[in-house]
């Protein structure tokens, strides 16, 4: 009679080996057993969620058929690497479930003898964290260049504005000073000059008001607060054109309009720009007969351009740059009145729509001023 039963000698053995596989089948990371061609020999219960098959449908599996180009010749230059280097090897791989589901897996491997047991924890968690991690540097890298350029933006118009209120100031003050001393020279002298040099005198200052009050108007213009919202070009322009009918009728000026688009942008704001654009092309046509005036768009990669284009006394492209700067006169006061912060007004709020300004022109043929705002604004 044949016992088949295990003796005394054998249960502590057989009691390390049960130990072991329950081990093996209840650890929090996945394993798996490979031959040296790659083929899957066994698998634990974390091995069988992480790749979505059972044991049984594992085992006689290539590994590789959970892998995806440019990962499957990876783990299959990883797998030599495991059976002809010392020591454990690591890899990340991109792990691919045969209901489509992929996950990132950190894969350690070590070999005894033709065997390459093979650990698998997912760090999908992990690397989504890193890259999220990424994403958001890059974004303050991002935010931290635009509000350095803001703050360059900033200072070059501080500087200007300094050197405008300086050039602004000085003439008429140079002025007050020289009238003044032909006054009191002729104060027992001829009346008429005294009066003249006194006439002067106001006149110097009246313009030196005037201007310190636009610098101020322009100031104040230029730092309200933008609130972004759809803004309807068309209802906007419609508003601009009752607003300055007056400074047009009985001119025999024609303006022409082609539908505008609808811009995020800040509406008060918007209506200043397209108010300036307008004036300075009724100030520009106002010594011609027939003068025309058109109001376009166009739409560009990333951006909707606006445009307003007169047939008036031009300019010398050459001066282009001075057009939108503060006071930058390119024509004679009798030819072009006003102070000269209309278009360095539009470039200002231009840019803080995240938009930009440029002019076409030529002497004595018209001007076409440009206006862009971008299609996803980022004002300030």
């Amino acid at each position: 009679m044949t016992d088949d039963s295990p003796s005394t000698r054998d249960l502590p053995v057989l009691h390390d080996e049960a130990r072991d596989r329950g081990l093996f089948d209840r650890a929090p990371v996945g394993y798996v057993l490979l031959d040296q061609s790659g083929v899957i020999l066994d698998a634990n219960q974390r091995a069988e969620a992480d790749l979505g098959l059972p044991r049984a449908r594992l085992q006689g599996r290539r590994f590789c058929t959970f892998t995806r180009p440019p990962h499957d010749s990876t783990f299959l230059l990883f797998l030599r690497q495991a059976f002809s280097q010392p020591g454990p090897q690591r890899v990340e791989l991109l792990l691919v479930r045969p209901d489509g589901a992929s996950f990132h897996a950190q894969v350690e491997a070590w070999t005894e003898g033709p065997l390459c047991r093979m650990t698998l924890t997912d760090v999908s968690a992990s690397r989504a964290a890193q890259e999220e991690l990424l994403r958001v540097n890059a974004m303050l890298e991002r935010r931290a260049e635009g509000q350095a350029a803001q703050v360059q933006v900033v200072t070059q118009e501080l500087e200007a504005f300094v050197a405008a209120v300086m050039q602004q100031t000085t003439g008429p003050l140079r002025h007050i000073r020289a009238f003044t001393q032909v006054a009191h020279a002729e104060a027992d002298g001829d009346p008429a000059e005294r009066q003249r040099a006194s006439q002067r005198v106001v006149e110097a200052a009246d313009g030196l008001e005037a201007s310190l009050r636009a610098l101020a108007a322009f100031s104040s213009v230029s730092r309200q607060r933008l609130k972004f919202m759809p803004v309807d070009l068309n209802v906007v322009l419609a508003q601009v054109i009752r607003k300055l009918s007056p400074e047009w009728a009985g001119r025999g000026v024609q303006l022409t309009r082609d539908p505008l688009p609808v811009i995020r942008g800040d509406t008060a704001t918007v209506q200043v720009i397209l108010t300036q654009l307008l004036s300075n092309a009724f100030k520009a046509t106002r010594a011609r007969e027939g003068g025309r005036i058109h109001v376009g768009m166009r739409e560009l990669e990333r951006e909707v351009a606006v445009y307003v284009e007169d047939n008036g006394i031009g300019f010398n492209s050459r001066y282009r740059d001075r057009l939108f700067t503060i006071f930058g006169h390119l024509h004679r006061p009798e030819d072009f009145a006003g102070p000269g912060l209309g278009l360095a007004l539009v470039q200002r709020l231009a840019l803080r729509h995240g938009g930009r300004v440029w002019a076409e022109g030529r002497p004595g043929q018209g001007a076409t001023f440009w206006v862009a705002f971008p299609r996803d604004p980022a004002g300030t």
